[in-house]
């Protein structure tokens, strides 16, 4: 009668849990964080005064000039390539890695923007942010990455 409880008890585990859960939101996390970093480097080579990543639920797309609407070219990676643009869409079949995965909190500053030395900053009116940026990855769990005011340090 106890090892039927502990074969139960265990089967409801392994099917609420799955490591494969963690592995799939930690890879949308770095992938997340990867080109949020990207579009700093995008902003410092090309010395755009606004490249900047927008967010929406499904995913983002990278702009270098994103008052005229330049989408930075894609660097190769299947998810990342629509059309040869840079937009990633978790929705996606070319993106079946990623299927499930949402942008649950988008940054208070929606697009997150760089100026020519990566520093984050305000599209409107160019200034640099003063408050962190949070942006919130989930799939049957949470996690976290902040992009620091002044220094554009992402972490996660």
């Amino acid at each position: 009668m106890v090892m039927v409880i502990a074969v139960i008890l265990a089967a409801v585990v392994a099917v609420r849990w799955s490591p494969f859960d963690t592995i799939k939101l930690n890879s949308a996390t770095r992938k997340v964080a990867g080109d949020i970093r990207y579009a700093q480097k995008v902003a410092i080579s090309t010395q755009e005064t606004y490249a900047a990543i927008f967010f929406n639920t499904n995913g983002y797309s990278i702009y270098q000039k994103y008052a005229s609407s330049t989408l930075v070219p894609s660097p190769g990676d299947p998810c990342s390539d629509s059309g040869g643009n840079f937009t990633v869409d978790f929705t996606a079949s070319r993106c079946s890695n990623y299927n499930g995965v949402q942008i649950t909190t988008l940054p208070a500053t929606n697009p997150l923007a760089f100026n020519a030395l990566g520093t984050p900053v305000n599209t409107a009116f160019g200034s640099v942010l003063t408050d962190p940026q949070t942006i919130i990855i989930t799939y049957r769990g949470t996690k976290t990455i902040t992009v620091e005011a002044g220094t554009g340090r992402v972490s996660y």
